[in-house]
C-alpha cells in the first residue's frame, strides 16, 4: 500500500504542468497557514473554566442582540 505522499506524487504526475503549479499553490497556502487562531486559553482547557467567563453587560446584550438578529429572517433584505 502506498504512503500517502506516495499517491499524492503519483497523481500529481498526471496532470497537466498548469494544474500542477496550481497544486503546489495550494499546498504551499496549506503549509504556512496556523491551524488555529491563538487563545488566551491552553488547550484542553475545562468545561467548568470557560463556564466561568464573562463579559460586560453591555457586551452581554450585544451578544444577545445579535443571536436574535441571525435568527430572524428578513424577506425584503435582499432587494
Amino acid at each position: 500500500m502506498a504512503t500517502i505522499a506516495e499517491e499524492i506524487h503519483t497523481l500529481i504526475e498526471r496532470l497537466p504542468e498548469s494544474d500542477q503549479e496550481r497544486v503546489l499553490a495550494y499546498i504551499r497556502e496549506l503549509a504556512q497557514k496556523k491551524p488555529f487562531p491563538h487563545s488566551p486559553l491552553p488547550p484542553g482547557t475545562p468545561g467548568y473554566v470557560i463556564a466561568r467567563l464573562s463579559v460586560s453587560p453591555e457586551v452581554g446584550e450585544d451578544l444577545a442582540r445579535a443571536l436574535e438578529d441571525t435568527e430572524r429572517i428578513d424577506p425584503d433584505g435582499w432587494r
